[in-house]
């Protein structure tokens, strides 16, 4: 009895689980059919309906605008010929109907990332957050990210790094300081979801690895945002360049507040859609 309640328990939970795992065909007409995509043919589709028991049916590949499968992985059909041959003047309109599907998906993508940078914690002592909201159909991004600035040399006391400062800065590298800033990032349309960016970036605060110095740095970046087929990942990689100016230093003429030395920021994020 055991042995047959299992396999009931495991057919069970397999039908289950195809029912949700479905494929899709969105036709030019706007109609979405949830299928079983059994064939993709030269100039047809063959599926089957969600139904166990389903026949297969056939389309017309000119009926239809994109089938996305079950994996997240999509698939554009453009004006095919009745050879199942496309010719050199269909690539312009092929690549904007992968847009306008993409397009299509990506509204259904939450708009806020939350993001964390795990390179700032080792490289620059900071422990940095952003949250990026976007706007303009995802066209425009506005992150806003925050960092608890600490001297990442008191992990290892006892050190030349650590050996060779002066009391004073000694004093001054146990302290905590607030970054915080602004950046107006926007997104070049691509055939895909990952996108290339570009936009102005300011931060303020005081950064204890530079021994407790207090400023405000300008910078022009740009990037990749690698983004995942199911709207839920959303990383980024960017470098900026600019200029920083030291508004107040406690080690006093290390630094002229009256210059504006050349700056420049890597930046790596793992982000979630929220």
């Amino acid at each position: 009895m055991k042995i047959k309640f299992y396999i009931f328990l495991f057919l069970s939970l397999t039908v289950l689980g195809n029912s949700f795992a479905q494929d899709k065909l969105i036709l030019r007409s706007g109609k979405k059919i949830n299928c079983k995509i059994i064939s993709v043919n030269p100039t047809t589709v063959d599926y089957k309906d969600t139904t166990a028991s389903s026949n297969v049916f056939t389309l017309d590949k000119t009926e239809i605008l994109m089938a996305e499968l079950k994996n997240g992985e999509l698939y554009v059909f453009g004006n095919e010929s009745q050879n199942g041959r496309g010719n050199s003047s269909t690539k312009t309109t092929r690549a904007e109907e992968r847009k306008a599907a993409v397009r299509e998906k990506e509204k259904s993508f939450k708009n806020g990332i939350i993001g964390f940078q795990p390179i700032d914690a080792f490289m620059f002592g900071r422990v940095t957050f952003t949250y990026e909201r976007l706007f303009m159909n995802k066209r425009m991004g506005v992150a806003v990210p925050i960092s608890l600035s600490f001297d990442p040399r008191i992990l290892t006391p006892g050190s030349k790094a650590d050996t060779i400062v002066s009391n004073q800065r000694q004093k001054v590298r146990h302290n905590t300081g607030i970054i915080t800033g602004l950046d107006l990032n926007y997104y070049y349309e691509t055939k895909g979801y990952s996108k290339f960016f570009f936009g102005p970036r300011f931060r303020y605060g005081t950064d204890v690895y530079l021994y407790n110095v207090t400023g405000y740095s300008v910078q022009f970046q740009n990037g990749f945002l690698l983004c995942s087929a199911n709207g839920k990942w959303a990383s980024t990689f960017s470098i900026g360049f600019g200029f920083a100016r030291v508004i107040a230093s406690p080690l006093g003429g290390s630094f002229n507040q009256r210059q504006s030395y050349p700056w420049g920021s890597f930046t790596f994020r793992l982000g979630i859609r929220k």
